[in-house]
């Protein structure tokens, strides 16, 4: 994971700063997204957190830049996280923190979606 973090941000170093957001979370609420972003331009690293737990995506701002470069292994960017003023932002969106690893993974997101679907209806 080190080396795909620290290949993206060589590929746009010239960017603001960047949303880690890994594949398994498909369930991330578009809102979610903005609100990293936004809290992320007044800060170095913006950790979203649902009901006391730690979620994706952490937004980076550019002076992360280098140690984000630096990552390699398969690690991710837990040390620039520790090494850097991370602020916790309270969502709402259980995506945040609903990666899909297993198939019971996979049982639990469907079951969150149909319940989405039926509070809509």
């Amino acid at each position: 994971m080190g080396d795909s973090i620290a290949a993206a941000v060589r590929a746009s170093a010239d960017a603001s700063g960047w949303l880690i957001l890994p594949a398994d979370l498909p369930l991330i609420q578009s809102d979610t997204l903005r609100a990293v972003a936004a809290a992320r331009r007044g800060h170095e690293v913006v950790v979203p957190v649902f009901e006391g737990q730690r979620g994706h995506p952490v937004g980076f701002s550019a002076r992360c830049r280098d140690a984000l470069l630096n990552l390699s292994g398969n690690k991710g960017a837990a040390s620039v996280i520790l090494a850097n003023q991370a602020i916790e932002l309270i969502v709402t969106d259980p995506g945040c923190i609903m990666d899909i690893d297993t198939v019971d993974d996979l049982a639990a997101a469907q079951k969150y979606l149909n319940q989405r679907l039926v509070t809509r209806l």
